[in-house]
């Protein structure tokens, strides 16, 4: 498996470091230089630096033969650029997109991007998981 990930922020790194562990080859692209310098030191020369939203960044990372492309820029916006070039100009068929707006993820899964990870609800999951038991212990 080829995957392209954009962001080199935690989720990039995180990502990254287990779908290698998992034995695919992987490629980030980062726009901050300092974020590749330390991206490239930790996983290896894999981060090529420029913008994932431009078409000419993808070309050269390899967009074209992806098997998978996840995009974890902190704007939805961006996320939603860059996975509609993997989509629609690469025909890259696995797309995944990080959102942290509510709406913005239902309008990502109306573009058909195939998985979108909504962070609100999951932090908001996450959060209830921890009160829920306190709650019943109230009563």
């Amino acid at each position: 498996m080829y995957a392209i990930i954009v962001g080199c922020g935690p989720i990039g790194i995180k990502v990254s470091e287990w779908l290698m562990a998992s034995g695919a080859e992987v490629t980030l692209i980062e726009k901050i230089a300092e974020k590749q310098k330390f991206a490239d030191n930790l996983l290896g020369s894999v981060v090529v630096l420029g913008d994932g939203t431009r078409i000419d960044t993808q070309d050269t990372a390899g967009t074209k033969r992806a098997d998978l492309f996840i995009s974890t820029l902190s704007s939805d916006e961006d996320n939603m650029l860059a996975c509609q070039i993997a989509k629609h100009h690469f025909e890259v068929d696995g797309i995944i997109a990080i959102s942290a707006n509510p709406d913005n993820a239902n309008l990502l899964k109306l573009l058909g991007i195939n998985i979108v990870v909504d962070v609100t609800e999951l932090i908001t999951e996450k959060i209830q998981s921890f009160v829920a038991p306190m709650l019943v212990e109230d009563l």
